[in-house]
């Protein structure tokens, strides 16, 4: 089974002009409880684990994510797979490197063990080299977004009230093999009543007061031809970068990440 998790150019219609404020992507710390999404009774018909996220750093210094999820899936025989992903990265703050160890098991067993940089080039393409497994390479044409940037964008694009949104994506979820294909939906602001979709955890001075937005962005191979989504993220993302009430849409079943902790981390001093 394939990691069931990984988390620049506007398309669409927008509604009238407005300023769009700077993005400042807010450090913080965020737990996750994993259950079996409303697409269920496919392959999966139980689910149940944890994601942890931390989110730190700035422009200047460049910013850093540690992710780690915890999760058990069983099919109508009762046969488990328990999945362990620890993923960590580091994307400089303009955007032209970034660094990423992806170590992933299943019922114990490694399954990836990844290291690698990845750097863009002069005509805006990246190209990747590998310490594990050592000596292996890659290069990606046309422009490619690192996920700080990505997210960056993504959010200038609600900001302005686009409504559709793409980008190719390197997050180096897959161990440095593939770009993403992407493409986002953004949704009117939550306002009011509407706000109820979010999870207690998510409630209080810290955020109430941070735009914040429905989002389904699908995730494409990187190939021609008709293709189909290897899943679709649906959550509410806020103005900060920070992201709740996810909803991870796969061919055959689907997960729920509710957030049940969240904590809020010093941004930092950056003159950028």
């Amino acid at each position: 089974m394939k990691n069931v998790l990984p988390i620049l150019f506007v398309l669409g219609i927008s509604a009238a002009p407005v300023s769009a404020a700077p993005v400042l992507l807010q450090p913080h710390r965020i737990a996750y409880e994993v259950s079996l999404g409303p697409k269920g009774g496919g392959s999966i018909t139980r689910a149940e684990g944890v994601i942890a996220l931390e989110f730190t750093g700035n422009a200047c210094e460049g910013f850093a994510t540690s992710f780690r999820q915890a999760t058990s899936l069983a099919d109508a025989d009762g046969q488990a797979k328990n999945l362990d992903f620890k993923i960590n990265l580091w994307e400089e703050g303009a955007g032209q490197q970034f660094r990423f160890t992806v170590h992933s098991r299943i019922n114990g067993q490694v399954t990836r063990d990844a290291d690698g940089t990845a750097k863009r080039v002069g005509d805006g393409s990246v190209s990747v080299a590998m310490l594990k497994p050592r000596g292996a390479k890659g290069d990606f044409d046309g422009a490619i977004a690192f996920p700080s940037a990505l997210m960056r964008s993504l959010v200038e694009a609600a900001q302005r009230g686009d409504r559709l949104f793409n980008a190719r994506l390197f997050d180096g979820s897959e161990g440095g093999e593939k770009v993403f294909d992407t493409i986002a939906t953004i949704g009117r602001p939550l306002e009011g009543e509407r706000n109820a979709r979010l999870e207690p955890a998510m409630r209080g001075p810290a955020l109430d007061g941070v735009t914040r937005w429905p989002v389904s962005i699908a995730y494409y191979e990187n190939a021609p031809g008709d293709r189909v989504p290897v899943y679709t993220l649906r959550s509410v993302t806020f103005a900060n970068g920070v992201v709740s009430d996810m909803l991870f849409e796969f061919p055959e079943f689907s997960l729920a990440a509710r957030a049940v902790r969240y904590e809020e981390l010093p941004l930092g001093n950056c003159a950028r």
